[in-house]
């Protein structure tokens, strides 16, 4: 019994944690469960059961009816975005905090019940959230409705407080969560990007408009079905517009959207006189990594790669996946000087990575020796406007670029001014003799 308990509780997962983010695990929880009890302690009316049972049926109908579409949006982090608190805002704005509450609750226990495998410490944090995102919201909506008064407009403006404090609830505990949880998480993982928060505005109007026609009729709930049937659907294209314009295997951009956002770059450099750089990397001998490890060890470096460039520039920056073991990177308002600086630092990086610990501890492969298992790039710089004027110009400069920095020893930046000058050098020095393509060397 005791190695049961001993491994119920290891199986939590809790333990794992940093200390900061243990205690803001601990301190949510604690806080949700303070508040329930506070909620339930205090004198409950109990004729709002209707609308609790109204909420929660329609909301598990639209759960339920959603739940494909929900399955090809999760995209495995650690946010996700959905339509669900409409119906937790909807019951914190009508209702008593307990029975609120009860609704919040009964939709995470569903949850749950449906999601089979879970990290339970994770699964209470989530709902001791929900918990606290009801209590703001009817907080903020009682006291904007006494401020407001009752009238039409007063109404509507209490209910989007109450509204957007759920939300903002949310987002901050949740974001807060997954930034200590996940160290090196981004703005975008922990709090989400603009999709993200279209969603968010579009579940509080949704909420809004439930607690509007709730108060009419609990029955009005079921109305709002095929609405959030039809909305969940209507947000999975922005997941297909993202699938389309990302390569699976390193999860960034594919190189026709890299075109396009390049493009983009030139005609704002060309209308402001600016300057824009392109550099072409491409993996030393990779190859070698296939034939020596096999593919998925391949796969695995080439995502680590992937990662490691991507976290070496800046957000305007845009980074794509040429094609094979080949990276592109467009870097508007950069001159070439200044590309050459993030080329070699970028070359750095990869060399210096831990490739090897990146790729076993995704594969736990005991045969990648960090002292045998290293990467290399070389990479050709071009920049308009003196090395060309178009995508293409570019691209050819900076793969021109590319080759000579292999043809020179590999693990090298090259210039496409410099390949330029010593092409002009070597027809100077052989006029007789046509020269003819140098053959390109084995990657």
């Amino acid at each position: 019994m005791v190695a049961q308990s001993r491994q119920a509780m290891r199986s939590w997962a809790l333990w794992t944690l940093t200390v900061p983010a243990f205690l803001v695990v601990v301190l949510v929880d604690l806080g949700a469960i303070g508040y329930g009890v506070h909620a339930f302690t205090e004198r409950l009316d109990w004729r709002g059961l209707d609308v609790v049972f109204a909420l929660t049926v329609s909301a598990l109908i639209s759960v339920e009816g959603a739940r494909r579409v929900e399955s090809r949006r999760r995209r495995g982090g650690a946010l996700h975005k959905d339509l669900a608190p409409a119906w937790m805002i909807a019951a914190a704005v009508i209702l008593h905090p307990a029975l609120a509450i009860l609704v919040a609750v009964l939709l995470r226990i569903w949850w749950r019940i449906r999601a089979g495998k879970c990290i339970p410490y994770r699964w209470a944090f989530s709902t001791a959230v929900h918990v606290l995102a009801v209590g703001a919201a009817h907080a903020v909506f009682v006291s904007a409705r006494e401020l407001a008064g009752d009238g039409g407009l007063g109404l509507v403006v209490s209910m989007a407080g109450g509204a957007f404090a759920y939300v903002v609830t949310d987002t901050l505990l949740c974001g807060l969560a997954i930034s200590l949880i996940i160290p090196g998480s981004s703005r975008r993982d922990t709090i989400g990007g603009l999709d993200d928060l279209c969603t968010d505005a579009t579940a509080a109007t949704l909420g809004c408009l439930l607690a509007a026609a709730c108060l009419i009729t609990p029955w009005f709930a079921f109305v709002a079905i095929p609405i959030t049937l039809t909305a969940q659907r209507a947000l999975l294209l922005g997941q297909l517009e993202t699938e389309a314009q990302t390569d699976p295997k390193t999860s960034l951009t594919r190189v026709d959207w890299w075109r396009r956002r390049t493009e983009q770059m030139l005609r704002t450099a060309r209308n402001q006189h600016e300057s824009v750089a392109v550099l072409l990397i491409d993996i030393d001998h990779f190859k070698l990594v296939n034939d020596r490890h096999g593919h998925l060890v391949g796969d695995e470096a080439l995502r680590a790669v992937a990662t490691i460039l991507r976290s070496a520039i800046r957000a305007k920056d845009a980074i794509g996946r040429f094609g094979g073991e080949e990276f592109v990177i467009a870097l508007p308002d950069t001159g070439i000087d200044e590309a050459t600086v993030t080329a070699d630092r970028l070359r750095i990086a990869v060399a210096n990575s831990p490739l090897a610990a990146m790729c076993a501890g995704v594969l736990d492969d005991p045969d990648l020796d960090p002292d045998t298992f290293q990467l290399t790039v070389s990479i050709g710089v071009a920049g308009y406007p003196n090395d060309g004027a178009s995508v293409d110009d570019l691209l050819l400069r900076a793969d021109r670029a590319m080759y000579a920095a292999k043809a020179a020893g590999r693990n090298r930046v090259r210039l496409a001014a410099d390949t330029v000058e010593l092409h002009r050098l070597t027809q100077i020095s052989e006029p007789a003799e046509p020269l003819a393509p140098a053959p390109r060397p084995v990657r």
